[in-house]
């Protein structure tokens, strides 16, 4: 009767040497001696109070016992190997969650391609996108794993996080397209020529709103916020209703291809950032979407 635990790992040393039928050629297998393997093994003898294996001319031959923990130990090798596996091939056998917050500039220009691809490749991984303004996302950023936002800065006493610059673009002036704004196009716009126009910002938070403004200050105007509105789409909304312009990223609107807007290159250029704050120990998710977005 068995009365004491089996050590996986004589059952382990006991399939290499029932395969070989000689304990020499399991020894070298395993690395190890012939002596090494020979205690091992019969160490097994004693707890199991049965013999494995009968001596032959030429080697070994495994008994009906021997035969039965064979068996049993080559489950042990398939469990070893399946683990190895989802350890060592992570990459393509990714499961759970990945949940994003991210700048509404970051949602609509860098990121659906990305999700996109990351879902053909990572079937597994359910993903939630949540889109605000950088300032909201970097104030959630403990409820995610992934924060985009539109700026390079570094969070101060944040040493668990890293910020890593995606993109570098410009931020652009979106108007309604009538001749007015078609025949000041041809060139860039001087950001001193806005001081008497309308304009339709974006919610406070923003970190587009924060660069324009920034940038109409240093250009000497103070511009009075009388339109502030959350989102991207009541944005172009508002401006080709004739509201008045507003500024956006050149990555989201740039192309020309909004129906009823154009965009304008100011004088000077704005600057623009997406960046991304993940954990410094971040999940495998978290660096596959990011290998993603790196390409």
């Amino acid at each position: 009767m068995l009365h004491q635990r089996i050590d996986p790992v004589l059952l382990l040393v006991w399939a290499q040497a029932a395969r070989h039928g000689n304990l020499h050629a399991a020894a070298e297998s395993l690395f190890m001696t012939q002596p090494a393997v020979s205690h091992r093994l019969k160490n097994l003898q004693e707890i199991v109070g049965e013999a494995l294996y009968q001596r032959t001319r030429h080697g070994i031959t495994p008994t009906a016992m021997g035969m039965a923990l064979l068996r049993i130990a080559e489950q042990i090798e398939n469990a070893l190997e399946d683990a190895r596996t989802l350890c060592q091939d992570t990459e393509k056998m990714l499961r759970g969650s990945l949940s994003i917050l991210a700048s509404h500039s970051n949602a609509e220009s860098l990121l659906p391609q990305a999700i996109a691809r990351f879902q053909q490749l990572y079937p597994g991984v359910s993903l939630r996108l949540t889109a605000t303004n950088s300032r909201a996302a970097r104030a959630m950023r403990d409820q995610a794993d992934l924060i985009f936002v539109e700026d390079d800065l570094t969070a101060p006493g944040h040493a668990d996080w890293v910020q890593e610059t995606l993109r570098e673009t410009t931020i652009v002036l979106l108007a309604p397209e009538n001749p007015r704004w078609l025949g000041l196009a041809a060139a860039a716009l001087p950001l001193r020529s806005l001081a008497a126009e309308s304009l339709v910002w974006r919610e406070e938070g923003s970190g587009i709103r924060d660069h324009a403004l920034q940038a109409l200050k240093e250009a000497g105007i103070y511009p009075e916020i009388r339109y502030e509105l959350s989102g991207l789409a009541a944005i172009r909304d508002a401006v080709r209703c004739g509201l008045g312009v507003s500024f956006v990223s050149a990555l989201n609107d740039g192309s020309g291809q909004r129906p009823g807007l154009i965009t304008l290159n100011t004088q000077p250029r704005i600057q623009h950032r997406l960046s991304v704050l993940y954990r410094r120990e971040a999940s495998h998710s978290s660096r596959a979407f990011l290998e993603l977005l790196r390409q």
